[in-house]
């Protein structure tokens, strides 16, 4: 029997099977009467309707199978950086209150590049300037691992530096994905398994973190963790060089660009930006303080900070699943003002202690938030540009959502230090309400703008 099956209604039973499903030569058969064969019947045909719908992800072009590993592979950078940047830097760095530059560095180092990656492509092509990300985010790794062995604080700001210029074209990955696409199911499958494939990264960057901590002696540890992370870019760097590149199709192309201030003045493009703003402001400011609010002040051991943020990372992205398909109903609205929702809900469990499955409990809202807030602004995004506008619109968007994540991530540390955790939770709030605020202004405009470009397109 096919693992991959068709489905249809014949008499009041479920039927289903390999090929064309009503014909029963074509494979085996199975049927299913959802009145009379209780609970396991629904387990059963609950689990070959995933089935089904998982079948789309094994029918999209090589390409976005190749972005999407290639990204997740270097996301694993991201997701170290978040463990073991501010342990590192607190060790490492002249002041407690400089903990978190490391960090901050790495994401003001996205933020300055996103504009310059986006004019790189531009010039030399996705495949050209996404190997040039990865060479030297493998440059920075063999730059860390020197500088937790000479405990020297600035080479390993340097190093972070490297890191974010990486990390400004990983960002690009999903919008990549979007031009490989052929039709909007295409786009919709590509970026939740482009999500899915970043738990790879989410997992393998803490669990670096872990495994190397020891691996090569050095004053504080991790230098084992760095080279690991050099080893796993080296192989995204030879899964990039399969990459095909892909060209703007004449039909993508606009006769007439129109300027960038056209572009980003749309309600529909300010509600993007704002809503992947607030995701980001927020998630990075609490998980950034996380680990050392955990380790350093809590006094919980490194493994426990270790699952927290694992777990906080896999709730960023598997929760796609769903979310690409309520993208594709149109909740859009609903889906923010859900992610919304979902950080009030971190702010009052946060509040409410500070032990392992308080702080547990708090990252996983805050990543299942972020995947509410980033997904459906990426979905809106692509509404807002044509053809060859992609890359300034798309410059300025990732511009705009870095920069407030590396204040968040500067600011984290400093607040941290001086108004202790709760400190870092009223500072959430007050990013939560704000952008609830911007939610109420925008999205009336922004609804009805997207509908206007839509049949513009059309």
């Amino acid at each position: 029997m096919c693992w991959i099956l068709n489905q249809v209604q014949n008499d009041g039973y479920w039927e289903y099977g390999c090929g064309g499903a009503s014909d029963s030569a074509n494979g085996q058969i199975i049927l299913i009467n959802p009145e009379t064969d209780g609970l396991i019947a629904d387990i059963i045909h609950f689990l070959l309707k995933v089935s089904i719908k998982a079948r789309g992800m094994f029918e999209l072009p090589k390409n976005i199978y190749l972005m999407a590993i290639v990204s997740s592979l270097c996301m694993a950078t991201s997701s170290l950086m978040v463990l073991v940047s501010g342990l590192l830097g607190s060790s490492l760095a002249p002041s407690a209150s400089l903990a978190t530059l490391p960090m901050a560095s790495f994401i003001i180092a996205t933020a300055v590049s996103t504009v310059p990656a986006a004019i790189i492509m531009r010039k030399v092509g996705r495949k050209s300037g996404f190997l040039l990300s990865i060479f030297i985010a493998f440059c920075g790794a063999l730059c860390a691992l020197l500088a937790t062995v000479q405990a020297n604080f600035l080479l390993f700001i340097f190093a972070t530096l490297c890191f974010g210029f990486n990390l400004a074209f990983t960002q690009q990955g999903r919008f990549i994905i979007i031009e490989n696409a052929q039709n909007p199911k295409q786009q919709a499958d590509g970026l939740t398994l482009a999500l899915l494939a970043s738990l790879l990264g989410g997992f393998v960057g803490p669990q670096f973190g872990a495994l190397g901590r020891d691996l090569i002696a050095s004053p504080q540890g991790y230098a084992g963790s760095f080279l690991l992370l050099a080893i796993l870019l080296v192989i995204a760097f030879v899964i990039m060089c399969i990459y095909e590149e892909r060209g703007v199709a004449e039909a993508e192309k606009v006769s007439a660009e129109r300027s960038l201030l056209s572009i980003i003045k749309q309600p529909s493009f300010i509600l993007a930006a704002g809503t992947a703003a607030t995701g980001y402001a927020v998630m990075t400011l609490v998980m950034t303080a996380t680990p050392l609010s955990m380790v350093e002040m809590s006094g919980h051991s490194f493994n426990h900070a270790t699952i927290v943020i694992q777990s906080h990372i896999v709730a960023m992205f598997l929760p796609s699943l769903l979310t690409g398909k309520l993208l594709k109903k149109g909740l859009r609205l609903s889906l923010i003002v859900a992610g919304l929702s979902c950080y009030l809900a971190v702010i009052a469990v946060a509040f409410s202690g500070q032990e392992v499955m308080h702080y547990w409990w708090a990252l996983v809202l805050l990543g299942l938030g972020w995947n509410l807030l980033f997904m459906t602004a990426t979905a809106l995004l692509p509404e807002t540009y044509e053809g060859d506008e992609r890359f300034k619109a798309q410059a300025v968007n990732e511009f705009s959502v870095i920069s407030a994540q590396a204040l968040a991530a500067f600011s984290a540390g400093w607040i941290l230090f001086n108004y202790q955790w709760e400190g870092v939770l009223k500072t959430a709030l007050s990013i939560s309400v704000a952008g609830a605020g911007f939610l109420g202004l925008y999205h009336k405009e922004a609804i009805s703008c997207c509908r206007e470009f839509i049949n513009f397109r059309s």
